[in-house]
């Protein structure tokens, strides 16, 4: 019997190490946090998809300047078309 136990735990054991590598392959560690490119983000995954839709698809995450426009940027008292503009540059001229 104890023979069995020492095969399932170690089976177990391979299954959870396979598991493991496949995950972080994706950037993901299971025994902690992300490691993927998340990480560079303001650290709230739904802060950086928000702020990801609401810019159209510009912003990269919450912390990027492009997210803060509408009423995000009134919420953070300026933002683009409020004090804050930019214009889009193609081959040197504006």
């Amino acid at each position: 019997m104890p023979e069995l136990l020492a095969i399932l735990v170690a089976k177990r054991e391979k299954d959870h190490d396979e598991r493991k590598f496949l995950a972080a392959l994706q950037g993901v560690d299971l025994d902690g946090k992300s490691s993927s490119s998340q990480d560079e983000g303001s650290g709230n995954a739904w802060e950086d998809m928000k702020a990801r839709v609401f810019s159209g698809g510009k912003a990269k995450n919450a912390s990027d300047i492009v997210s803060l426009q509408g009423h995000s940027a009134e919420r953070a008292g300026f933002g683009i078309g409020m004090g804050l503009e930019y214009d889009v540059v193609k081959d040197g001229k504006i």
